[in-house]
């Protein structure tokens, strides 16, 4: 059941990435929007560096021999994959805003949402240390979230 909750929240999550990516431009037109684009992007490769690809999973499930990775962007926000797809996504949506592209948005958000509740219970189940974790880093979004 794990396995297959996991796939669905990886489809509606590349279904919306993709959606996002072929109903408008990939690159913001306004150079104060290629700021937050090309951060998300620099985020979403650093992260994937510090997790290293051995430990790297798309899907919102432990692997066995994972390690839990507490620095780098870790060391601040749990989720920094989570947050550089918004970072990159959100100023693709506000410069070619389309209602299509807005709901796709909110449905990604929830999404992701979801997904990294989903991932946590996993976390705190698997990793002992988790919950201390949770404690001294935000979610997604310092200071807010």
């Amino acid at each position: 059941m794990s396995t297959l909750y996991s796939n669905i929240l990886v489809f509606i999550q590349f279904a919306s990435i993709g959606l996002i990516a072929v109903t408008g431009p990939l690159i913001a037109s306004e150079w104060y929007l290629l700021i937050p684009e090309f951060s998300g992007v620099f985020l979403g490769l650093y992260a994937i560096y510090i997790m290293r690809i051995g430990n790297f999973n798309i899907r919102p499930l432990v692997k066995e021999n994972g390690a839990l990775i507490t620095h780098g962007p870790y060391k601040i926000i749990r989720h920094p994959m989570y947050t550089s797809i918004l970072l990159t996504l959100i100023p693709l949506l506000i410069d070619y805003f389309t209602p299509l592209r807005f709901i796709v948005m909110i449905i990604l958000t929830i999404n992701l949402v979801i997904k990294q509740h989903y991932e946590e219970g996993l976390l705190k189940a698997h990793f002992k240390d988790y919950p201390y974790y949770m404690q001294s880093t935000y979610r997604m979004i310092p200071c807010l979230f």
